[in-house]
């Protein structure tokens, strides 16, 4: 059948995409925090949707390993171990490292020119103490990397692991120095990107993730996880 004239198709997302989303984001941002139970009337409540589409998207969210369903217990946000917590950096930094190497000969005048942007807004953050603008601009400039590198599977690997993980929001808690390491790796990012030199940015890139994966674990030596049961 042809297309009508003058009509602009409409665009669609289901419902289960909304909420598998929404819920997606509640965990990473920490709302729903690790060990916490899902209360399924006020999610509902909150959503204004049903029990039937808020349990499929439960599951979902189970199957991406960020949800934990218990029989005749309900549904809980999944707890990890600080063994998995440090593998996972492992494994980011390596992710990291290859988008590095992939992003830098491919990004264009356009990509670089936001990520540069991103940076300058990340500092002024930082400068005013807005924690949640400047781990907001951190993450554009990290998924540029990825967009840039234009490789699908490996972006949708590191999504995964990147849920896991970022709802600790460790950065917080680091110290002044550690802040500065962060930052100075940034801009050899830029440096590394400017010069299309994809050797060099995956190797600051994982020494970036190395850096974090050691500050986690100083992190860690004094926190407790919470529990997995709700």
């Amino acid at each position: 059948m042809d297309q009508l004239p003058d009509i602009v198709p409409i665009e669609r997302r289901s419902l289960h995409d909304d909420l598998v989303a929404s819920l997606r984001q509640l965990i990473a941002r920490g709302v729903l925090a690790p060990g916490s139970k899902l209360n399924e009337k006020d999610l509902c409540a909150s959503f204004n949707v049903s029990r039937t589409p808020l349990r499929e998207a439960i599951r979902a969210l189970a199957a991406e390993g960020l949800v934990v369903v218990t029989p005749h217990r309900g549904a809980s946000v999944a707890t990890v171990s600080e063994d998995q917590i440090l593998e996972s950096f492992v494994v980011m930094g390596a992710l990291e490292g290859l988008a590095g190497e992939l992003a830098a000969p491919r990004i264009s005048e356009p990509q670089l020119a936001a990520i540069r942007a991103d940076h300058a807004a990340m500092l002024d953050c930082r400068a005013a103490g807005d924690l949640d603008g400047y781990y907001a601009h951190n993450r554009r400039i990290h998924d540029a990397i990825f967009e840039a590198a234009d490789n699908a599977t490996l972006n949708s690997t590191r999504q995964l692991i990147f849920t896991r993980i970022v709802n600790l929001r460790f950065i917080a808690r680091i110290g002044e120095d550690e802040w500065a390491t962060a930052i100075a790796e940034h801009e050899e990012m830029l440096v590394a990107l400017a010069e299309r030199d994809g050797a060099k940015l995956g190797a600051v890139l994982r020494r970036h993730l190395d850096s974090k994966r050691r500050q986690v674990a100083h992190w860690l030596s004094r926190q407790p996880l919470p529990d997995q049961d709700p």
